[in-house]
């Protein structure tokens, strides 16, 4: 074969198309691995997200089974309220029909005239049924018997037949402590009268909840409050008609010398819910004077701003009118050399702020060698300020004798004096350090 002569543009094309031919013989070997690794790739990408979004879900689920947790800890939680289905709705039965298309009445006599069961011979009752209505037809059932069997027997009533009767029909008229009052609004019952069902319409009515164990009935007006005659002419001249539902949950608790986390609105009468339980504490102890006055105030009240613990110390002065307890704040801003010499004077109550008050606890112008009552006026304010490490401070100098039992079931002395605190705090917030858990 003889050779051919090829120029230079023809020897390159054919040697392009020489290294295309070999290109394509690697790449058609090597595609279905790259196919396969890009498969692989894609399919960990996609088990990497869904991993990734799974693990989300499950802590944002955690964060609010936390927040949850904690919400229900300190505002208890609130069951979905179920619609009450009348008895007489629940057990009638209703026809899709008219009355007058039924042809089952005509079938059977018994259809005619229904049987009336008589529980216990007319002593028992039926649950979910008002008992008085149930009591006023076993009278009038029994009255109509006794009247029929004499009518048979020929016999006419004796008149103690007809007094025991009559005592029957009037004891059917009333009620006992089982019994559902339904006949009366709460406000129309005296205190004796007010069954289980009265107290729980009367915290919906006025949204009372509580969290604790063996709680007091709240006071309904100032006259069940059981405060002393003075701290209710002091309330009449405050010019307080009725009481707010703070007041109402709050007072009785602080009367048993509970420890007490009072959570309500700003302008609610928190004040006032707290200061007449300390001053109904303070007037059962003796009386100020030279040889107990140096030995400190027998009650704090601590407030995060001046301008509180000024309002404080107004509306206490108040309520003292005619208790002759004296009051004195302690604040910043004013001489503290002046105020030294207010408490080595004598006072039952000091109101201040919990930085001042520890630098006069520090600096000796102070002790709390007699105090057993704190109150903590919006506490959760004074945590976010960063009062906390003032306010242990505060705690630590009042004496750890009077400590209350461990056991919240354990029943509380009434003649002794127990260490109180209470704290006011507003509803959004949250009380989350251990401040009741050190006083």
């Amino acid at each position: 074969m003889n050779p051919v002569f090829l120029s230079k543009s023809e020897r390159g094309k054919l040697a392009i198309q020489r290294r295309e031919e070999e290109a394509s013989d690697r790449d058609r070997g090597r595609d279905p691995d790259r196919c396969t690794r890009d498969r692989e790739r894609e399919r960990e990408n996609e088990t990497r997200s869904r991993e990734r979004t799974r693990n989300e879900k499950r802590a944002e689920r955690e964060r609010e089974k936390e927040l949850d947790a904690i919400k229900e800890q300190y505002f208890g939680f609130k069951k979905p309220k179920k619609r009450v289905i009348k008895p007489s709705e629940k057990f009638r039965f209703s026809f899709d029909w008219e009355n007058t298309e039924d042809t089952s009445r005509h079938m059977n006599a018994l259809y005619q005239n229904p049987h009336e069961a008589r529980i216990l011979f007319g002593r028992g009752f039926r649950a979910g049924m008002d008992r008085g209505e149930q009591k006023k037809l076993a009278a009038r059932i029994e009255k109509e018997i006794r009247a029929e069997i004499r009518k048979k027997e020929g016999v006419e009533e004796r008149p103690e037949e007809a007094a025991v009767q009559r005592q029957k029909e009037a004891a059917a008229d009333l009620y006992d402590a089982f019994d559902m009052r339904m006949d009366r609004h709460w406000s129309e019952k005296k205190l004796e009268e007010m069954t289980e069902r009265d107290w729980r319409i009367f915290r919906e009515d006025y949204n009372i909840s509580y969290n604790g164990s063996k709680l007091p009935r709240p006071m309904r007006n100032w006259v069940e409050s059981k405060l002393s005659p003075e701290l209710l002419k002091a309330v009449e001249r405050a010019g307080y008609k009725s009481p707010s539902p703070i007041q109402m949950a709050s007072i009785p608790l602080g009367l048993q010398q509970r420890d007490v986390i009072g959570i309500a609105e700003t302008g609610s009468g928190k004040t006032a819910a707290f200061v007449l339980p300390m001053l109904t504490y303070i007037t059962r102890l003796p009386p100020m004077n030279e040889d107990n006055e140096a030995e400190g105030p027998y009650a704090v009240v601590m407030a995060p701003t001046r301008e509180l613990a000024q309002q404080i110390e107004e509306e206490t002065v108040r309520f003292t009118h005619y208790l002759g307890i004296k009051v004195v704040s302690i604040v910043g801003g004013q001489s503290i050399e002046e105020q030294g010499f207010k408490l080595r004077q004598g006072c039952e109550v000091v109101i201040a702020t919990p930085g001042r008050l520890l630098d006069c606890l520090e600096r000796r112008y102070a002790v709390l060698n007699q105090c057993n009552y704190v109150v903590l006026a919006e506490a959760d304010r004074m945590i976010d300020m960063g009062f906390e490490p003032q306010v242990v401070g505060v705690l630590d100098a009042m004496p750890s004798s009077n400590m209350k039992p461990e056991n919240e079931d354990e029943e509380l002395d009434e003649k002794r004096i127990y260490q109180t605190t209470i704290c006011s705090v507003l509803p959004c917030h949250l009380l989350l350090s251990g401040l009741l858990g050190s006083a």
